[in-house]
């Protein structure tokens, strides 16, 4: 049986050797141009539209962070069923142009009148991300464009949308 024996030097320069070329197909495997898709979530609350409440209500605002803008939307507004089921969905229309497009329907309790004196209203709080490369965005409300933003650098914003 014969032992061989290998220098320092050349077990560190075979190591060293492995790395650069694991590096490489690593950096070769991994693509180059990550896309970001638009994220969004929403919550709501229905209940009596109050004496001192009027409706509809929206605002909108802007905060940019790093690669990502966070868009924050609300609107307030009343309805004939007792309660409504809400669906949004973001997606990129065009290159850099987003669309948050938010649809109302009665909810199961659809067929329900509401009680004696109580004007159904919802409140809706939304939240969408989109990449801070974006050129616009769009919120929708059952079909009604309420508010396009452009991409004027990146400053944070708020706006009323009624009033």
């Amino acid at each position: 049986m014969s032992s061989t024996a290998y220098s320092a030097t050349a077990v560190l320069a075979a190591l060293f050797v492995g790395l650069v070329v694991g590096a490489g197909a690593v950096a070769f495997a991994t693509p180059t141009d990550l896309t970001v898709s638009p994220t969004s979530s929403t919550a709501a609350a229905t209940g009596c539209l109050g004496s001192d409440e009027s409706a509809p209500t929206s605002w909108v605002a802007r905060a940019p962070a790093g690669d990502r803008t966070t868009f924050v939307f609300n609107r307030t507004f009343t309805h004939d069923a007792p309660s409504v089921r809400i669906e949004g969905t973001a997606e990129e229309q065009a290159d850099g142009v987003y669309v948050y497009r938010l649809t109302t329907s009665p909810d199961e309790d659809g067929e329900k009148t509401p009680s004696e004196g109580c004007t159904p209203r919802t409140k809706l709080d939304a939240v969408v991300s989109v990449p801070s490369e974006y050129e616009s965005f769009t919120v929708t409300f059952d079909g009604e464009e309420l508010v396009t933003i452009e991409n004027d650098g990146s400053n944070p914003l708020f706006r009323t949308l009624e009033g």
